[in-house]
Formats: structure tokens, C-alpha cells, sequence
């Protein structure tokens, strides 16, 4: 163990898994070293090291933003390492010492240094986690060549995933020409060909047909669905692992107990052996990921907004709030479920672990956070019931419900009622949703967001703007 994660005190609760760091070889370049990927994939990596032949896994971890690096030299200082605190509903509460990021590198400030990273032979995966708005790519899915930062990437610049990949494939290209498997970790639907689409464009972009046309033979992009609730974050964490082990851990980072990472079996080069500590190798990941996105992350978003406009400031919260876990169940049971239809996986069953998770009151989940980039979740998490249950012929009138509370949200936050502040990097595309017939109209219609639903469906525009209307009175 590094000297500054040396337990001092109560070491038997302070578990490590059983392998020297110093006979590591890393394998697996991460994209985008947040919390969430050290709550998840590196906990996944850090157990499978302990396996004799799985020493070959370990990670580097890559920062790719410049508001990014403060916090990241931070994590370069304690060499990749910290402790990670997980909390069950029942307040059972475990401590794990993660080691699996052997290497780490700034890519804001030094660039060239992940182009070796991606172009070495023993590289075999690239992991990323940049959320949602980080691939830059409309509603059908075509890549964003007006924005700024993709307008500069494609001049030369370093700002998104695309460029980073771009260069360190290229290098990979024309030295070890190794295959090498990109695996997109971010809560997307259909995550693997949403990379790909937006990586090919920008070669396309790049006008660099030889490099496209060696990815196509040589890389992979398969799909994966990821899970565990991970808060920002907090300071309360990193002084309750300091006071009880004695150990000075800024970069400690809490998860609830439950945990799942589901991939598609589509590896272009060598494939670690996940299954090992747990993880899915599935031929098609899409019946686990429309769970997810339909159930989780379309029941956060649903309930989240209503949840501020009650003023709460915990989502655990919401579930002990009589009428949001009533509308949580019905959204779940009478939407969203039966816009699903037949699936391999158990929804009820999934629904009943998600509400328990959602009950957990230890891991202290924002509603603010969970209400940040609201135009990014909707047409990822929500749109999908929408338009599913209009295709099955169901009115849905509990999704509509969650929508006109975002409406609400976006009007109250505007006027600067909300205790709950809101994060939206998106903030210009709201500017027409205003609190008038015009802005209702404009919002109820936005295509980005709803599709063609309100077009095949203008039924949907009624009940929203009827649903806008009392939810303003509501709240006003």
C-alpha cells in the first residue's frame, strides 16, 4: 500500500485486494477518470488483478478536461490510489482500497502522452466515462461540426474524446497496428454504436480515409450498460475515511453496495476476463439497457423534478414522499414497463431492486444533481417511454406528468423561486420554452426532444400543455 494510504488505524475494515501493484501491467486506457468510473470500472478491474492470470488489466487513467486537472494532479499525487466507501440501505457500510489505476495522465496538459498510451501494444481496451454531452451528437445522431469544440478538434485541437482518440489511433495506425476494442461506459442507448457514428464522422471530418478505413478493420465498439449510483463527491466521505483510518484521502469516492456492468461480447483484440468478478458478456446488451434507461434513469429524471418543486433535497426523500412514490410506481408500472413489452430480463423484479435502491438514505443522492442537463436526459431516458407507448397504443399520461414538471421546474428556477439550483449546459436551447402560450407551444413540439411524437400523436400536445397548465397552477 502507497505510504499515504497506509491505514494506521482500524486497517481490518480497510479491505485490498491480494495482488503487488508493482507486478501490474496496464492494459485498459480510461477516458475520463470521475467518480463514476472510480466506483465502477475500476473497482471491476481492481478485483479481477487479484486473479493470477488477469495481471495484464491494469489501468491509466486519462483527464481529458482542463477544468479537470487541479483535482486530477491531486490524484496523480496519491499515484491512483484511494479508498472507496459503499453504503447499503440497511447502513451496512464497506471500505475498499483501489489499485487498479496504475498509471495516470493529464491529457490537457500532456497530450502526446496518451498518444503512446493508445498506440502501445499492450493497450488492448479504451474505457471512457464523459457523460452524455460529451459526443457531441444531435438527435439523429449526427455529429455536432458547428459546435466549438468539435470545430477546433477538427482544425487540430484537443478538446473532446474524438480528438484524443483520433491522435492516439492514428499512432496506433502506424506503429504496433495492434486491434484494440473502444468501450463506451456513459449511459447512452446503443453506447458502442453511438461512438462509433460519431468517431467515424469526425475521421470523415479529418478527410483521413486511410485512418478510417484501418479502423474498420481493426477496432470494435461494443455496447455495455453500467450501474451504480454514484453521488459527487463530498467532503463527508473523504473526513470519515480520514478520521477512521488515519489516512489523508482527498480522493475518496462513495457508491450504494449494488453494482452491474453488462458487455456486449464484440472484443476486436484481447478481452479481459470480467466474468471472473462478476461482470455480463451478453450477445445483444439492449434488453439491459433499455431497463436501465427506461426504469433507473427515466424514473430519476421523472421524479426529480417534482421532488425540487416540493422543495426536497435528497432524492431517498422522494421515495418517502406518499406522492412521489406513488407516481414513481405508477410511471414504472402503467408507462413505462408495459412500453417495454417482452423482455429477457425480469422488469417487475428489476422495478422493486431500483425503488429499494432509490430508498437508500446513506448515499445521500442530490436532487440537484440528478436535476443537472435536463434538455441531455430527456430524449435519452425519458423519450423512449413516450414514444413507446403511443407505438402500443397506451396513453401515457404519468410520463407527461414527469415532463410537465421539468416545464415547471425550468419556468420557477427562471424566476429565481427554487431553493434546488439548475445545471444546464444546454441553457440556450431552452431559451424559447417560455411561460406563455408561445413558449408552451414551442416546448411541447421541441423535435430534439419528443421526436416525431408530436406530429404521429398531436393528442400528446394537448395533454402536455393541459399538464403544464396544472402543474404551473399547482405551483405558483
Amino acid at each position: 500500500m502507497a505510504n499515504y494510504l497506509q491505514a494506521s488505524s482500524n486497517r481490518e475494515q480497510l479491505s485490498v485486494q491480494n495482488y503487488a501493484k508493482d507486478t501490474i501491467e496496464a492494459g485498459i486506457v480510461h477516458l475520463g477518470v470521475g467518480a463514476f468510473h472510480r466506483a465502477h470500472q475500476a473497482v471491476y478491474i481492481d478485483r479481477l488483478l487479484a486473479h493470477d492470470k488477469e495481471k495484464s488489466w491494469g489501468i491509466i487513467g486519462v483527464n481529458i478536461r482542463p477544468q479537470d486537472s487541479q483535482a486530477f494532479s491531486r490524484f496523480m499525487k496519491q499515484e491512483g490510489e484511494y479508498v472507496l466507501k459503499t453504503m447499503a440501505a440497511d447502513g451496512e457500510t464497506k471500505y475498499e482500497h483501489i489499485r487498479s489505476i496504475v498509471q495516470q495522465i493529464d491529457g490537457a496538459q500532456a497530450p502526446e502522452k496518451v498518444d503512446v498510451a493508445l498506440a502501445d501494444v499492450q493497450t488492448q481496451l479504451v474505457t471512457s466515462t464523459v457523460t452524455e454531452g460529451g459526443y457531441y451528437l444531435d438527435e439523429n445522431r449526427h455529429l455536432m461540426l458547428e459546435h466549438p469544440a468539435i470545430k477546433a478538434d477538427i482544425a487540430g485541437a484537443r478538446n473532446t474524446l474524438y480528438a484524443f482518440l483520433y491522435a492516439g489511433l492514428k499512432l496506433r495506425s502506424e506503429t504496433s497496428k495492434a486491434k484494440i476494442t473502444l468501450l463506451c461506459c456513459d449511459n447512452l442507448r446503443h453506447n458502442g454504436e453511438l461512438l462509433e457514428t460519431g468517431l467515424m464522422q469526425f475521421l470523415e471530418a479529418k478527410q483521413d480515409s486511410t485512418l478510417s478505413e484501418w479502423v474498420k478493420q481493426n477496432v470494435s465498439f461494443p455496447c455495455s450498460m453500467v450501474d451504480r449510483i454514484t453521488p459527487k463527491p463530498s467532503l463527508q466521505h473523504v473526513e470519515d475515511v480520514s478520521s477512521r483510518f488515519g489516512v489523508d484521502d482527498d480522493m475518496t469516492v462513495m457508491g450504494e453496495d449494488f453494482i452491474q456492468w453488462v458487455i456486449e461480447d464484440k472484443f476486436a483484440g484481447k478481452k479481459p476476463a470480467l466474468d471472473l468478478v462478476g461482470v455480463q458478456f451478453v450477445k445483444d446488451v439492449v434488453p439491459f439497457e433499455e431497463a436501465k434507461i427506461r426504469i433507473l434513469n427515466a424514473g430519476h429524471t421523472c421524479v426529480t423534478y417534482q421532488a425540487a418543486l416540493k422543495g426536497l433535497t435528497y432524492f431517498d426523500e422522494a421515495m418517502r414522499d406518499d406522492e412521489l412514490k406513488q407516481y414513481f410506481t405508477d410511471f414504472i408500472l402503467q408507462d413505462s414497463i408495459p412500453a417495454i413489452g417482452d423482455s429477457v430480463v425480469d422488469l417487475p423484479a428489476y422495478f422493486d431492486v431500483i425503488a429499494q435502491r432509490f430508498s437508500n438514505a446513506n448515499i445521500g443522492d442530490t436532487v440537484e444533481r440528478i436535476c443537472t442537463d435536463g434538455y441531455s436526459k430527456f430524449p435519452i431516458f425519458v423519450f423512449p417511454t413516450l414514444e413507446g407507448a403511443y407505438h402500443k397504443g397506451l396513453n401515457p399520461i404519468k410520463t407527461i406528468q414527469g415532463i410537465a414538471s421539468w416545464f415547471t421546474f425550468i419556468q420557477l428556477s427562471n424566476q429565481g423561486k427554487l431553493n434546488t439550483p439548475y445545471h444546464e449546459p444546454n441553457s440556450v436551447s431552452l431559451a424559447a420554452f417560455t411561460n406563455d402560450e408561445a413558449g408552451i407551444q414551442a416546448f411541447a413540439t421541441d423535435s430534439f426532444l419528443w421526436g416525431n411524437v408530436p406530429i404521429e400523436y398531436p393528442s400528446f400536445v394537448v395533454q402536455l400543455t393541459e399538464a403544464i397548465q396544472t402543474s404551473m397552477a399547482k405551483h405558483i
